[in-house]
């Protein structure tokens, strides 16, 4: 099986997002599955346009000759992809949007084409996302965007992973860091569950709710 990760946190492999992405990845590399993992921020990536050429006059291919092109190649024939993102103002990047945007030209009209016209799998959704406030209800707008973008593309979103206190990931003080190993231990084996299940355990799931200073 393959897995995808984007990394949208515009701090990339040093953000908190990248350090719940990997124990996630962790999970399913130790069940033998691929990973891949994407960081945004070391990618060139332009504005999407709205022209809509890549609908039209040249179905697939973006007038932008950028990082997309081989991101899009990497992304072929992905069975999870796992979407990160830093909460900023209530929602997910300014990076990561501006990367979904782009994907119109891999989607093509979502109005006539809701699968990818450039991978034969129509893949699930992971949702990862954290936040330096204790307060849970800030990822409300994340949720629903991304079972949005779930629900076009005919999918599901398999699990959502919101952090707060996020701040414990990279720096942790010293009362925090048995938390902070427990709580990524946790997301690695629920890496491990997803892998061997296509879904989250019961087990795992009812922890979903914790705060990282809860683990």
């Amino acid at each position: 099986m393959k897995i995808t990760a984007i990394n949208g946190s515009p701090r990339g492999a040093n953000s908190n997002t990248a350090v719940m992405i990997k124990s996630l990845l962790d999970g399913f590399a130790s069940n033998g599955d691929s990973v891949f993992n994407i960081l945004l921020s070391e990618k060139n990536i332009n504005y999407c346009s709205g022209c809509y050429s890549c609908w039209s006059k040249t179905p697939g291919v973006c007038i932008h000759n950028d990082d997309m092109q081989n991101i899009i190649k990497e992304m072929q024939d992905t069975n999870i992809f796992i979407i990160g993102s830093p909460l900023y103002f209530n929602n997910i990047s300014g990076t990561l949007k501006v990367f979904f945007d782009r994907l119109t030209v891999a989607g093509g009209d979502p109005h006539k084409n809701h699968k990818n016209i450039q991978s034969k799998i129509t893949p699930s959704y992971i949702m990862v996302s954290n936040c330096g406030l204790p307060i849970r209800s800030q990822f409300d707008i994340v949720s629903l965007w991304i079972n949005r973008v779930a629900n076009m593309m005919q999918s599901k979103v398999i699990a959502e992973f919101y952090s707060t206190n996020g701040k414990v990931l990279t720096l942790p003080t010293e009362e925090q860091k048995q938390s902070r190993t427990n709580y990524l231990e946790y997301l690695t084996n629920c890496g491990k569950s997803i892998s061997m299940n296509m879904k989250l355990d019961i087990e795992y799931s009812d922890s979903l709710k914790k705060n990282v200073l809860e683990f």
